[in-house]
């Protein structure tokens, strides 16, 4: 069997583009690798303690985590949550937990008064302690503060976060749905007009 020139040249050419594909592939591996996520990153010892019903041990565990307080004033959110969650499983001792909680937002509201974003996660978190406890409005009202306050502060377009620029709409839309949220259950379960 014979085959024709032009054959031989087709099929030289495509064994040769294969081949230099191989070699553009090869190298263009070698220069920029495949992202492969070697191992889980690790849970904070908090979050495993909470899981198995440790509250003492996790509060303790996030409290010892904060290195400088005015810097990590965020992670008092973290021990606030424990304290949240503990008061949904201890019905019998829910406003002593709520407290708890409700003092720890606090004190991470108190530790960044101009920071917008952590006001904001101070009245969510105190709305959600609102919902769990049964003396509920002292903590909308609380909540209702912290919305108000963050909006208040942000006067600008952007703000930055982490040396990036954020338009602050959503924020003041976030805000804004939670004042709302507040208000009617401010008026539905405390008999007031906000």
């Amino acid at each position: 069997m014979v085959i024709a020139p032009w054959r031989k040249l087709w099929v030289a050419s495509l064994a040769f583009a294969a081949l230099c594909g191989f070699l553009y592939g090869w190298r263009q591996r070698s220069e920029n690798p495949p992202f492969v996520i070697t191992r889980k990153a690790e849970e904070p010892p908090e979050i495993r303690l909470l899981r198995k019903g440790r509250y003492d041990e996790a509060a303790k565990a996030a409290l010892e985590s904060i290195k400088d307080e005015k810097k990590e004033y965020f992670k008092y959110q973290s021990v606030a949550a424990v304290y949240a969650a503990r008061a949904v499983k201890d019905p019998t001792n829910r406003e002593k937990w709520a407290g708890q909680a409700s003092l720890y937002i606090d004190k991470s509201a108190s530790l960044a008064p101009d920071d917008s974003i952590n006001l904001l996660d101070a009245a969510m978190s105190t709305e959600r302690i609102g919902d769990i406890s049964g003396q509920s409005c002292q903590y909308y009202e609380k909540a209702r503060e912290y919305a108000q306050t963050g909006m208040s502060q942000i006067k600008s377009d952007c703000i930055f976060v982490s040396d990036e620029r954020v338009p602050t709409q959503p924020i003041r839309n976030e805000f804004s749905k939670l004042l709302g949220t507040l208000q009617s259950k401010i008026a539905a379960r405390c008999g007031q007009k906000p």
